[in-house]
């Protein structure tokens, strides 16, 4: 069944609503019914006893993007047309400050317009897509414990943010062990974690209406290491070590032990400066071949702190490509930021390249070159140009490769972002992308994603 406009509006008018009962706006529509509750009302519905505490969130998103994938018209199923409806419920039970239990059911169902070979609606599986048991706290205590399923994420996200990588943004966990030591004095922290993730999305949590989807191509298990320390004034310094042990599930799947030790610095100088660099070196073997790789990226932003927070900032990301003349694998690993960091469309077009293993970034260097701007509070819109080149010809012996091009193309993205209650966003998002010589000439047509999201959360 397909979702008709006047249907979005009406779910787009219940969703302005809710999100206006808050604040001052709850406390007049409670006090139209001569009651003497006040905003507060909402944090005791959240947290009913000292015990238990509750909330929700749902995000509905639009979605269309043409060529991604193919770079040409030409070809079947370059057009996708769909609808994603997010929804997530969290539940934390609290013994004390110092042990809660918390967890988190999600589900994300899409409805298919186009290609018609999927059209209809997906119903998809409920997941634990948090389940973990924390003891201590951070605010009283050196050590902090969480065991189980939780997101972890550090710095950029340039490396370490979504464990469970084949489902896009429904998930972003990993299963696994991690202590949190701070140490205020020297203005430090360090994170030690064990993760374990299955392939296999039934092996730790089953799901609800389980349709048996893997998390991961590979299982994967191993540790990290990560530092930061901010005891110089206006900067952060992070290291970082990672282990991470492959064994391959899926087809597409990689096997291996890789080592990654790398490192991050942002620096504050003025209240208008705000830099960042960050630099990591991969080691190790890969589907039987010994691995070497690099990888940094770094930027510069400007701040000018005026009535429209105007922004803007010049941005460079190196990943080193695997050379088809040499044994050695040396394309860069994206490990778990598989994801839309810095385009949603290009996620679909480095598929191509890595037997359909979305947002497999690596072999290109990209300059961007970007500006934002907040014309009204609650209103921020962002516009970002990018020339994005290939370190190899990889591919150049395949079809859909040149034999000697190494320009990927211009990607050129705006985002409207927009805040119309306390508890509901949104924001209107396009991307084009002019393919280059790095692609063959029956791949070099535009490529374009558009995006619609609301946001509400209670």
């Amino acid at each position: 069944m397909r979702i008709s406009n006047i249907q979005i509006f009406f779910v787009y008018f219940i969703l302005s609503y809710l999100g206006s009962l808050s604040g001052a706006d709850i406390e007049k529509s409670i006090s139209s019914n001569k009651t003497n509750v006040t905003a507060t009302s909402i944090s005791n519905i959240k947290n009913p006893t000292k015990w238990f505490e509750w909330g929700f969130d749902f995000r509905f998103r639009h979605e269309y993007h043409n060529n991604a994938s193919t770079l040409s018209g030409h070809k079947p199923s370059h057009e996708y047309n769909y609808q994603r409806y997010r929804t997530r419920v969290n539940f934390s039970f609290i013994a004390s400050e110092d042990l809660s239990l918390n967890t988190r059911l999600t589900w994300e169902g899409r409805e298919y317009f186009k290609p018609d070979s999927k059209s209809g609606m997906n119903w998809d599986e409920i997941i634990f897509d948090n389940f973990n048991l924390k003891l201590g706290n951070q605010k009283d205590r050196p050590l902090t414990l969480i065991l189980g399923r939780q997101d972890i994420s550090f710095g950029d996200k340039w490396l370490i943010f979504d464990g469970s990588t084949t489902d896009g943004s429904r998930s972003e966990f990993f299963d696994a062990a991690r202590l949190i030591w701070n140490l205020p004095e020297h203005k430090t922290t360090l994170n030690m974690i064990y993760f374990d993730i299955a392939s296999d999305s039934e092996r730790w949590l089953h799901p609800i209406n389980s349709r048996n989807s893997p998390v991961t191509e590979e299982d994967t298990r191993g540790a990290i290491l990560y530092l930061e320390n901010k005891s110089i004034k206006n900067t952060q310094i992070d290291g970082y070590f990672i282990y991470k042990h492959d064994s391959k599930v899926l087809v597409n799947g990689n096997s291996g032990d890789r080592y990654i030790e790398g490192a991050r610095a942002v620096f504050r100088p003025t209240e208008h400066w705000k830099n960042t660099v960050e630099f990591a070196v991969q080691s190790g073997t890969k589907n039987g071949d010994d691995l070497l790789a690099y990888g940094g990226h770094g930027q510069i932003q400007y701040l000018f702190n005026d009535q429209f927070q105007n922004k803007i900032h010049l941005g460079y990301e190196y990943l080193s490509g695997d050379d088809p003349d040499t044994q050695k694998v040396e394309a860069w690993d994206p490990l778990w930021s598989r994801r839309a960091i810095w385009s949603e469309l290009l996620v679909s077009t480095f598929a191509t390249e890595s037997n359909g293993r979305t947002a497999e970034w690596s072999n290109l260097q990209r300059l961007e070159a970007g500006w934002s701007i907040s014309p009204l509070k609650k209103i921020e819109f962002l516009a970002t140009y990018s020339p994005i080149f290939a370190n190899e010809n990889t591919f150049k012996n395949k079809a859909g490769y040149s034999d000697d091009g190494k320009f990927r193309g211009h990607l050129i993205s705006s985002i409207l972002k927009f805040n119309i209650t306390k508890n509901l966003t949104g924001h209107l998002w396009a991307e084009f992308f002019f393919p280059g010589d790095y692609y063959s000439l029956d791949r070099r047509e535009m490529a374009t994603f558009f995006r619609t999201q609301l946001y509400y959360q209670f």
